[in-house]
Formats: C-alpha cells, sequence, structure tokens
C-alpha cells in the first residue's frame, strides 16, 4: 500500500491541478486538497474517499452531513470537517450568484433555483419571504423562522411590515421539508391561508408558497391553492 511519501509528484492532486486545471480532478481528489489546505497526500485522499462512499460519490448528499458525521472518519477533526463544510457553502452561495443580483423571480421555477441551494441541503426546516417589485425582480429575502413551520413560529406581521418597508408589491413565501417530500402538511395549507388574507388586506400580490425539497418543489400556485 502507498504511504504519504510513495505518491509520485505528477499524481499529486495539486500538481494536476497546476498543471491541468481544477476540472481535471475528480470530486474525490477536490476533496482531499480541502481537507489538507491544499495538498493532496495519501492520508487525505483516504479520508476523502471514505466521505465520498459515505455519501455514494454524492456532493448534495456530502452538504447534508453534519460535522460530528465526517468525524467517524480516522483523522477527520473539527478542522478539517469545518473546512469541508465551508467549500460547501461557497459552492452555494456561488451558486446563487448565478441568477443575477436582481433576478426574475416570476414563476415557481425561478423561485425554487433561487431558494434551492440555501435551503435543500438543511437538516431543520426554514422559512424564508422573498418581496419583489412589480416587475417580479428581486428586492430582497428574508428569513424568517427555523426549526418548524406553523402559525405562531412564522410571525405573518413581521412578513407584512418587511412588505411595506422594501416597498415590495408581490411576494413570495418559500419553506424546505427536510424529510424530502414536498407534499403540504396541513400547518402547511393553514400559514399559506393566513398569509394570503393578510396580502389581500395590505394590496401585496402573493405571487406563491414553494415548498423547497433536494431535486424538487410543491408550487400552492402551480396546484391551484392560490
Amino acid at each position: 500500500m502507498k504511504r504519504f511519501n510513495d505518491i509520485l509528484a505528477d499524481e499529486r492532486p495539486e500538481f494536476k491541478a497546476a498543471n491541468y486545471g481544477l476540472d481535471t480532478l475528480s470530486n474525490t481528489e477536490l476533496l482531499s486538497m480541502v481537507i489538507n489546505r491544499g495538498a493532496g497526500t495519501t492520508e487525505s485522499l483516504s479520508q476523502a474517499r471514505q466521505l465520498m462512499n459515505m455519501v455514494d460519490n454524492n456532493l448534495g448528499n456530502l452538504a447534508k452531513l453534519s460535522m460530528d458525521e465526517m468525524q467517524v472518519v480516522q483523522g477527520i477533526g473539527d478542522c478539517k470537517a469545518l473546512a469541508v463544510l465551508a467549500a460547501l457553502e461557497l459552492g452555494k452561495r456561488r451558486a446563487g450568484e448565478r441568477l443575477g443580483v436582481k433576478p426574475d423571480l416570476g414563476s415557481s421555477l425561478a423561485v425554487y433555483n433561487y431558494m434551492r441551494p440555501m435551503l435543500a441541503d438543511l437538516h431543520v426546516e426554514q422559512a424564508h419571504a422573498i418581496f419583489m417589485n412589480q416587475n417580479f425582480r428581486l428586492i430582497k429575502s428574508v428569513k424568517l423562522s427555523e426549526g418548524g413551520i406553523t402559525e405562531t413560529s412564522v410571525d405573518i406581521r413581521i412578513i407584512m411590515r418587511e412588505a411595506v418597508m422594501c416597498g415590495a408589491t408581490i411576494m413570495a413565501f418559500v419553506h424546505n421539508h427536510p424529510s424530502n417530500s414536498p407534499t403540504p402538511s396541513r400547518a402547511d395549507d393553514r400559514l399559506t391561508q393566513q398569509i394570503a388574507k393578510a396580502c389581500e388586506l395590505m394590496r401585496i400580490f402573493f405571487m406563491d408558497h414553494v415548498i423547497v425539497t433536494d431535486g424538487a418543489f410543491y408550487s400552492y400556485h402551480d396546484k391551484g391553492k392560490l
């Protein structure tokens, strides 16, 4: 078995990256460089391989691992686990930036594509409100709650206040289902009705409530429930 010093120079991930480009590296090789601060060693390659095997070589599943789950791999401590999570977070933010500073969010698919990088990998539910101008261009999005979606955990008065303060004429409500099932619950239905009534009173167009999972979504508008 090869040890640390047995890897030939031109086989090292950092050599391949510098000479042939990062796009020539496998997911495991890239992960080994993150683990070992830019250099791929036999040890870091082994650790990266074990992590990728844990998630069936799926980066989406890797992003869902907690620090504790990563640390079942020998040699992965707090610092290395945090480095991996930081790299994945940068990837999420980059995905969001591709949509532009003020993307057009005039469809359920556009809302899903905008929010998916932020929500799809979470282990807990988060609720966000998206505020738009009359052309469905993003003004801002606001995180409203974390840990559960009910009428009590989401304060509708805060949603309306934020809408008025930023001059929004259109809004959407978005939350995730960590179970990866996009089917709405009764609590989701009740909350949607409450938000719709408040928007009607404030003359704000409530365009949609979108439930986000990793790979699918549910749209109240598309289903004819708004």
